[in-house]
């Protein structure tokens, strides 16, 4: 069953990019007719679109893209948007564009140059793949299933029915059968009970081991960790209801300090402290400069060269004046 509705998401991918060759094609010809044939005995919203589609009749590819761009392209305004930021936020590239680039990277589908993220075809597309996977990783199912409809609820579900519905009134004949069964097959997913969820694992340090670098910061797509520092010490945080336990963190740690655990050890704590170090003060001026486990982890490459635990203004004095005395001594 999970492989029909990823058929049916990907054949509706399909029409919402550019049209593809079998779309001039009869409707009964249709992989999209095929896919809802296949799903319309578990599903009203697919048994309703068949007649419609049925009836659409072939047509050249060239006339094909004619009905595409006078609904979707041209110059100026189209008569239908296929962003999901521009739908909900009026704005091309708005916060739902960077949203939805992070969720694809969070399953592992790296962003390359070409459409934006929240184009509907590559929406569509990813809920196609997301539908696959748990028969491609049958070990985490359930996760798959939640990211699904965590994705349908989030995003696909805010705004494609609408998009439908406005299709399903648009007068024409290829693209209003499409768009009603867009609309019915969307709300549908939105409503089937969610998936038993399931508390995901938690990063923990070892604190030995943990630099304070930052770079697990830099790589979490749902900004749950947090580097905050303050005049006396550095500390590495975790908000815990942001964390969605895809472990990147633990991935990108160079020095495999971060591992994941049972989110019980968190019960109760929105904040959870990670790793704690205090600021190391300059040399020269008395001032905070980076952490303990900063300079440690620095000293241990480099060894331990007189200017490392001074600020940037005193190293660059006490630089200047060690060549100072070199440039004297030489002279001499």
């Amino acid at each position: 069953m999970r492989q029909r509705h990823a058929d049916l998401y990907l054949a509706l991918a399909e029409v919402l990019g550019e049209p593809p060759p079998w779309l001039a094609r009869p409707g009964r010809e249709w992989p999209l007719y095929t896919a809802a044939a296949a799903l319309a005995p578990a599903s009203a919203a697919a048994a309703r679109a068949l007649p419609a589609l049925a009836r659409v009749g072939a047509e050249s590819p060239a006339a094909r893209r004619n009905r595409y761009r006078s609904l979707f392209a041209g110059q100026g305004r189209p008569r239908f948007w296929l962003y999901e930021s521009l739908y909900r936020s009026g704005q091309i590239l708005g916060p739902e564009t960077h949203m939805v680039g992070q969720l694809y990277e969070m399953a592992g589908l790296p962003i390359t140059d070409g459409e934006l993220p929240d184009h509907a075809s590559l929406e569509l597309a990813f809920l196609a793949y997301l539908a696959r996977q748990p028969a491609l990783d049958p070990g985490h199912a359930s996760r798959w299933q939640r990211l699904e409809r965590q994705f349908i609820v989030n995003h696909a579900g805010r705004w494609l029915p609408d998009l439908g519905r406005g299709l399903a009134t648009s007068g024409d004949p290829v693209y209003a059968p499409i768009g009603r069964l867009l609309t019915g097959w969307i709300e549908e997913m939105t409503r089937r009970p969610q998936p038993e969820k399931r508390a995901p694992r938690l990063p923990q340090v070892r604190q030995t081991d943990c630099t304070l670098c930052g770079f697990c910061v830099q790589m979490c797509p749902t900004r749950a960790l947090v580097i905050v520092e303050d005049e006396h010490e550095t500390c590495l945080s975790l908000l815990v209801d942001r964390c969605s336990g895809c472990g990147r963190c633990t991935q990108h740690c160079e020095t495999g300090a971060l591992t994941l655990r049972s989110p019980e050890a968190f019960m109760g704590a929105a904040r959870q402290p990670l790793r704690r170090s205090p600021r190391v003060p300059c040399r020269g001026c008395g001032q905070p400069t980076v952490s303990r486990a900063e300079l440690d982890f620095v000293a241990g490459r480099l060894g331990r060269p007189r200017w490392l635990e001074y600020c940037l203004s005193c190293r660059a004095r006490l630089l200047e004046k060690d060549n100072e005395l070199s440039y004297g001594v030489s002279a001499l």
